[in-house]
């Protein structure tokens, strides 16, 4: 395989093909990788003499920012992994524009993956191992979630779909293994479950070696903590493999829908941070959730307390919010109110715009087509309000 950038497909890639069939009968490789080329963020190409151009090592360790960038000022260190995964996320077939942003966000993944691996190796005893041993529909899900994202990381990888795998690598350990299964296992984890500690140190290392081709560093670091691991995780390393559970995934989503949900309604009902709310689960599905939805919510859940105060709808039903001195019932109303009142303003305001013939027929097609597509957005909103 040959990685290339489109700008020397002739003078490079065609002679090598060429010259390879004519001395040797055979083509010297059979794919090519064609990369994007990195624009500086202004568009232009990336140039010393032009004040264009980015020294990585200024991405890695800190060092000033090029006159291009208009916030001057310099980096901070966002170290090799960060700008290694953030060159992947902005890869394309296409020339691309830089994006600082997307260092940043691989700095937050590494750093969010270090924090994970704390969190485990600080509550896993030391003789405890890797090894699959779901005993709770939790433990069923991150094991199939994980089958699904290797899979997934896999495919892409061997497509030369890098953006696409370093993007799915940041959802699985952001979204699924640090903001909901260690939140979810916290308790046994606390409690010395010798089950989820295998699992955890079976999903954090299957992670590690997941993750490895596009973030080496830190997980090599971080593997040189498990307990009992050998060698190096760039060897490669044997993990038994868990099954797919669509079980599990539909009982852990609806929870994690139904969470959602729940944390949406606090905060529009301003209700304290940590206040515990009584409700009353009127909702199918959650027989080995239950706990899970009213520890992560926030709730008490009660069979019993009068009439509700408010109801959240929730995959498979309700929850029915009980009177309580934390739920001020007229907070949610007041800020409909105000929020209704804001709408009408701004669909008013479009509604004059898109009604003034010289607007439509004087600016570009494409500003008048967002216009519109915002007043649907406006009326749609003030209609589920």
């Amino acid at each position: 395989m040959l990685v290339t950038a489109r700008d020397i497909i002739f003078l490079w890639v065609a002679r090598m093909i060429m010259m390879g069939l004519e001395f040797t009968g055979e083509p010297p490789f059979s794919d090519v990788h064609i990369h994007a080329i990195i624009q500086a963020p202004d568009g232009r190409r990336m140039s010393k003499s032009l004040g264009t151009g980015i020294d990585p090592l200024d991405l890695i360790e800190g060092g000033p920012r090029p006159p291009v960038f208009a916030e001057g000022g310099a980096f901070p260190a966002y170290g090799a992994d960060a700008l290694r995964w953030g060159l992947l996320a902005m890869a394309s077939s296409q020339d691309v524009r830089f994006s600082e942003e997307r260092i940043a966000q691989g700095l937050q993944l590494t750093n969010k993956l270090w924090n994970a691996a704390r969190l485990i190796l600080l509550g896993v005893a030391p003789d405890a191992r890797p090894g699959l041993a779901p005993v709770a529909v939790e433990d069923r899900w991150i094991l199939s979630r994980f089958e699904r994202a290797s899979n997934e990381i896999g495919e892409r990888i061997e497509r030369y779909d890098f953006s696409h795998a370093a993007l799915a690598l940041y959802d699985f350990v952001y979204g699924e293994l640090c903001d909901w299964y260690l939140e979810l296992v916290k308790p046994r984890l606390r409690a010395g479950d010798p089950e989820v500690a295998a699992t955890l140190l079976h999903v954090l290392v299957g992670t590690l070696a997941l993750s490895h081709p596009i973030i080496p560093f830190v997980t090599e670091e971080i593997y040189g903590f498990i307990p009992g691991a050998k060698g190096l995780l760039a060897a490669g390393i044997q993990l038994e493999r868990a099954s797919v559970d669509n079980g599990a995934e539909s009982a852990v989503g609806r929870v994690i829908e139904a969470v959602q949900a729940m944390r949406a309604w606090r905060d529009f009902s301003e209700v304290r941070a940590g206040a515990i709310v009584p409700a009353r689960l009127g909702a199918s599905g959650y027989d080995d959730t239950r706990e899970h939805l009213a520890r992560l919510a926030r709730l008490s859940f009660s069979s019993d307390g009068g009439d509700p105060v408010a109801s959240v709808p929730v995959p498979g039903g309700v929850v029915e919010i009980l009177p309580s001195a934390e739920v001020d019932t007229g907070a949610a109303g007041r800020k409909r109110d105000t929020r209704r009142a804001t709408l009408e303003q701004e669909i008013e305001r479009s509604e004059r715009k898109l009604a003034n013939s010289g607007f439509v027929e004087k600016a570009p097609a494409d500003v008048v087509r967002a216009e519109r597509e915002k007043l649907e957005r406006l009326r749609a909103e003030l209609g589920a309000l």
